[in-house]
């Protein structure tokens, strides 16, 4: 189910406002600790984009970076499957650091968090939730198995959802 928020007085759009105003910001942070921590660039990384995973943050799990020449590879190594990109190579102990950094290291919230601020229990059958900020607009996707009951969150349907948020990124 989709649905906006336009009340910026209410409680759960402050809150749902300042949890994805967070996740925005652990994502330069995250990606700033990688970069210091390995020394490289990046193009493109093999791993799972923000919300689509339990930590509601981007998971890395390798990179195309953009200087090749520079890589070491007792750190990294190639993927076996994906040309061009290196992940960490576990057989030594800067490349586990790498891995643990990856894995671990990195901030994030559970993926429950949106659940927890809009008072609703999550199933065992579950979508990852999406929140998004569009301009005045908190817009959100809880997945099928949902209803949420508030004056404050407007049920809205996929064609505008998908409207708010190419305009809010245009």
């Amino acid at each position: 189910m989709y649905y906006k928020i336009e009340n910026k007085e209410c409680e759960v759009y402050q809150k749902l406002h300042e949890m994805r105003t967070e996740e925005l910001r652990f994502e330069e942070e995250n990606k700033a600790a990688i970069k210091e921590k390995t020394g490289l660039d990046w193009d493109s990384y093999l791993g799972n984009f923000g919300q689509q995973n339990w930590n509601r943050v981007t998971h890395y799990n390798g990179f195309k970076f953009k200087d090749t020449e520079n890589i070491d590879l007792s750190i990294w190594k190639r993927h076996l499957k994906y040309k061009g990109v290196y992940v960490p190579n576990t057989r030594t102990k800067k490349g586990r650091e790498i891995l643990e950094l990856l894995n671990n290291g990195l901030k994030g919230h559970l993926f429950n968090l949106p659940f927890d601020i809009l008072g609703i229990k999550h199933s065992s059958k579950f979508s990852f939730p999406v929140v998004e900020i569009c301009a005045d607009t908190i817009l959100i996707y809880l997945g099928e198995d949902y209803n949420i009951e508030s004056d404050d969150i407007i049920e809205i349907t996929t064609k505008e959802f998908n409207h708010i948020r190419e305009s809010a990124h245009q």
